[in-house]
């Protein structure tokens, strides 16, 4: 007994030596498996990696996320069943062949010849509704009592925006729209521009308003048939056709003082026609009726503008409020002839009238009595000249003019501004001024012109 207990306890508490001189315990399993093995033969032991995918996949965060993206899904799949994109008008304006007929496809239902045209009444049935009637009421002051006139209209969109003249609401406090269909709105005016004479309304509809169809001018030949639609005279004949003929084509002429290039049309156009359509046999508007001449001996001269030309004004008005790009002096200014030259010992060219408050102008250094004799190196006499010159510039852009003061040439660089209403709150944004020749010799014309 005595010896097993001495052999016990080497066993469990005597340490033993190995030939690296280490020591370890009897009971020391692993390190004895490790000594006990050569380098060269030694055990590799594995362990098992712990699953940390499923610890991620049952965390609070995962069912977050996972949660987050189910309900995106179905949030965004609702809204992809339900959601109508609005019309898209790509340049603002419908294309050609995009209009919206009222009352029934009149364009299925219609008899079209071969070249897509139409009949009159069909012309009539498809293009009246889009031809409104315009109420101005001007606001009254002192002792001049509020007047109410009246002009035409041509709807552009179905969310209600329209295109008149310039001339028919200039001036008007509250502005009406009444459609063929007995429908009444108050109009907003969103912008005009007076060297066009054309302006944009507003008008705001539970339903969508019938739109005309736009041509192409350019493709216009003398003596193909025109037809116009408008409210002549009174709102009583609103809605009236008259039909006839393309008389001329850019006809270039002289209106209120402003230079503009026509269609002429032998299709009666009387007061309250302005801003009504002008149409070709394939129901398309080709023209915005402006003006005719009037007189004893005058019969059949009614002028429209281009739809061509009338486009990008219409745009402009719409997206901006009103027409970007143009350039801009802020001078008004007298004609000087050969005749006012010599009697005021001054040179033949443009007299500074006016300059305007933080214009280009003025910021060149231009003043009042300075006259111009010659723009980026060409002599000018009129003041056509210098209009001519000027619009060949853009916004930012250096015109050089020659002037003459007390006796002295000089040259001076115009930095050339962008026109802009002077509505908007931005302070110095002249206006172009209109120009006036009082001195100046003008042929009378045998009849006058008037634009309604």
């Amino acid at each position: 007994m005595e010896e097993n207990k001495n052999f016990t306890q080497s066993t469990e508490y005597n340490p033993t030596e190995t030939k690296n001189n280490t020591k370890w315990f009897s009971d020391d399993f692993e390190t004895q498996v490790k000594n006990a093995v050569p380098k060269h033969c030694s055990l590799a032991i594995y362990k098992p990696k712990p699953k940390r995918l499923r610890k991620f996949l049952k965390s609070p965060v995962f069912a977050a996320v996972v949660s987050s993206l189910v309900t995106c899904c179905l949030c965004l799949g609702l809204f992809a069943a339900i959601y109508q994109p609005p019309v898209s008008y790509g340049s603002v304006l419908p294309q050609s062949g995009s209009a919206s007929r009222a009352q029934g496809d009149i364009v299925n239902t219609a008899t079209r010849t071969a070249d897509g045209m139409l009949g009159i009444p069909e012309i009539y049935d498809l293009a009246s509704p889009t031809v409104v009637t315009i109420l101005c009421q001007s606001q009254s002051s002192g002792y001049v009592q509020s007047q109410l006139s009246s002009g035409s209209g041509i709807i552009l969109r179905e969310d209600g925006y329209i295109v008149t003249n310039n001339h028919v609401v200039e001036g008007a406090s509250k502005v009406t729209v009444n459609t063929i269909a007995g429908q009444s709105f108050d109009a907003k005016i969103v912008g005009t521009d007076a060297r066009t004479d054309l302006a944009v309304l507003k008008v705001e509809s539970n339903t969508a308003l019938p739109y005309a169809e736009l041509g192409d001018s350019a493709t216009l030949r003398v003596g193909e048939m025109a037809l116009a639609i408008g409210n002549p005279l009174r709102e009583e004949l609103a809605g009236t056709l008259t039909v006839g003929y393309i008389s001329a084509i850019n006809r270039s002429m002289e209106i209120d003082g402003k230079q503009m290039t026509m269609i002429q049309t032998d299709a009666a156009i009387n007061p309250g026609n302005s801003g009504g359509a002008l149409l070709n046999m394939q129901g398309q508007v080709i023209g915005i009726n402006t003006a005719k001449s009037t007189g004893y001996d005058v019969e059949g001269l009614g002028f429209a503008i281009p739809i061509n030309e009338a486009k990008p004004i219409i745009e402009s008005i719409i997206q901006h409020g009103y027409v970007t790009g143009r350039v801009v002096i802020g001078i008004s200014g007298l004609t000087v002839t050969e005749a006012i030259a010599k009697a005021n010992n001054l040179p033949i060219g443009v007299y500074v009238q006016e300059v305007l408050a933080g214009s280009a102008a003025e910021k060149a250094g231009l003043k009042m009595g300075d006259v111009i004799t010659a723009c980026d190196g060409q002599k000018i006499t009129t003041i056509d000249e210098v209009n001519k010159i000027r619009d060949t510039h853009s916004v930012n852009e250096i015109m050089t003019m020659e002037i003459t003061r007390n006796g002295k040439t000089m040259t001076v660089p115009v930095v050339l501004q962008e026109e802009k209403p002077s509505s908007e709150p931005e302070a110095a944004q002249p206006q172009e001024p209109s120009y006036q020749q009082p001195y100046s010799q003008q042929i009378p014309f045998p009849f006058s012109w008037f634009g309604w």
